[in-house]
């Protein structure tokens, strides 16, 4: 009688696990992940137009979907296609390599967003972002924020 109650018990747990389906922690499969009503997870948002500015060099630069640019007023222009920005913890960062024509020398931007408040110190902008740019190995401080927040701001 000991071994019929203990085959019982036996087969009613391979029941239930077979009836849990083979996804993760019982998850039948083809459910979602979540319900649908949980929240969603949400993280940096780093789309749209961004507009860089820093001092000591002055430059200036722009982000928007179909290319990165550097001015540097000490140095000339720098206009790469933008590939797209990659988050790294809070951070937005758009890398971007452009080959040398004919064996010359090519260039590396890329630019770093940080979400802090920032002042550019010449102005009473107030930016949403601290921004770091490197361009073939220089690295140059200032500040960012979105086009759309600084339009409603006063222009220094």
């Amino acid at each position: 009688m000991m071994r019929f109650a203990a085959a019982v018990v036996v087969g009613a747990a391979c029941l239930l696990l077979a009836a849990c389906g083979d996804g993760p922690m019982g998850q039948a499969e083809g459910a979602s992940a979540a319900p649908a009503d949980a929240p969603a997870a949400v993280g940096p948002d780093y789309g749209g137009d961004f507009d860089l500015v820093g001092t000591e060099p002055f430059w200036s630069g722009r982000i928007r979907e179909d290319g990165l640019l550097l001015d540097r007023m000490d140095g000339g222009a720098v206009a790469l296609p933008n590939p797209g920005v990659r988050i790294d913890g809070e951070e937005g960062v758009w890398d971007a390599e452009q080959p040398g024509e004919a064996g010359g020398a090519g260039h590396r931007l890329v630019f770093r967003l940080t979400p802090q408040p920032c002042s550019d110190g010449m102005s009473d902008r107030v930016f949403s972002h601290a921004a770091e740019v490197w361009l073939d190995g220089a690295t140059l401080k200032g500040c960012a924020g979105r086009v759309e927040e600084l339009e409603k701001q006063r222009r220094p």
